[in-house]
């Protein structure tokens, strides 16, 4: 089941000629096969009895390009967007929608994360976040994905974002240890990665940490299992090293740093306000809108796609990587993890990454 099939048909109107050719390098689009592949892709949606979910040309496009117009990655990244959202295979706690006047809303929107930069040279967005005035106390850890989802969303639609993909910055500055502490939760640092790699179609060309605290190795290694090893190869810690932070940004990073970073970019300030107007919009709205039209009836679903989605109880092991890559865990780590002191502290009492050893 579908809706919006037929609006809004596909004719590449405002995109750049450099991202059309980089298109048909780097994702295998052919201009002339588009709407096939569109076409295509609506057909599976709307034969799939468990989903109802938008069909127009601009939202299955996004799917395909991120699949690199594989139909069958496709297909799969569709069903997984929609069962995160709304099924409890998934994290549906994380995409019910704040209400737009909610202080929770307004408080977020003054924290400088998932904050649009612009595009590097490359044509690469920038998206930076930083832990600067967040409060747990006051925004509690499922709020604040509430929120980042619902920024989200409305980040993924302009094209040159789908075609280019997105270098995400972290800087940790500032951070603490207790802005971090749900991450030490292995089943939440799961379903983030899980959400973000296979559910979410968005091109990741870049993780980039600055400042990390030494208590952020923790968080490293616990989601590092959960990590695909694509995206290991993506990650970049700077440290305090500022040219290695322009490095992983790409040309024209001091361009687009703000100045309290030691950029040329307009001052933190301004940029927040920007986001605010953009997340409040009405076209950010209409997407929200759209996206709440989706449902999942797990009861309906096919057996070819009941696998499609992992779940943290899914495997046996959960240092398996989502998509089976297998990672060899330091001793030390091992050890640190098997003292009941530590497990007691962050609440976790599963030895299962505590062998020192996984072989696939």
């Amino acid at each position: 089941m579908a809706s919006g099939e037929g609006e809004n048909v596909y004719n590449y109107e405002g995109v750049d000629p450099k991202d059309k050719k980089k298109a048909q390098k780097e994702l295998h689009e052919n201009p002339d096969q588009v709407r096939a592949h569109i076409a295509s892709l609506r057909r599976w949606v709307t034969s799939a009895p468990h989903l109802t979910c938008p069909t127009d040309d601009a939202f299955l496009l996004r799917f395909l390009r991120t699949a690199k117009f594989d139909q069958s990655r496709a297909q799969q990244l569709v069903d997984n967007f929609c069962t995160v959202r709304k099924s409890p295979r998934g994290s549906p706690e994380w995409f019910e929608p704040l209400p737009l006047d909610s202080p929770i809303i307004e408080e977020a929107l003054k924290l400088p994360m998932n904050i649009f930069l612009g595009y590097n040279d490359d044509g690469e967005g920038i998206i930076y976040s930083s832990m600067d005035n967040y409060d747990p106390d006051r925004i509690n850890f499922n709020d604040l994905a509430r929120f980042a989802y619902m920024n989200a969303d409305t980040m993924m639609k302009p094209e040159k974002i789908q075609i280019n993909g997105c270098r995400f910055i972290m800087n940790l500055k500032n951070a603490n240890k207790k802005q971090t502490q749900a991450w030490e939760n292995p089943r939440t640092a799961f379903k983030m990665m899980r959400n973000w790699q296979d559910a979410f179609p968005i091109r990741t060309k870049a993780l980039v940490y600055w400042h990390e605290p030494a208590f952020f190795e923790l968080m490293f290694r616990i989601i590092m299992p959960f990590m695909k090893e694509k995206l290991r190869k993506r990650l970049h810690r700077c440290g305090t090293d500022f040219s290695k932070l322009k490095k992983a940004i790409g040309p024209g990073a001091e361009r687009l740093l703000p100045p309290e970073m030691g950029g040329q970019n307009r001052p933190m300030e301004e940029l927040l306000a920007e986001r605010y107007k953009m997340f409040k919009s009405a076209e950010a709205q209409a997407e929200r809108a759209k996206l709440a039209t989706i449902t999942v009836d797990e009861s309906k679903r096919l057996p070819t796609t009941k696998d499609y989605l992992k779940t943290y109880d899914d495997s046996a092991d959960p240092s398996m990587g989502i998509a089976g890559t297998f990672t060899k865990l330091d001793p030390n780590f091992c050890d640190f993890f098997t003292s009941s002191a530590t497990r007691s502290c962050i609440g976790w009492h599963s030895p299962v990454m505590c062998r020192p050893y996984i072989r696939p």
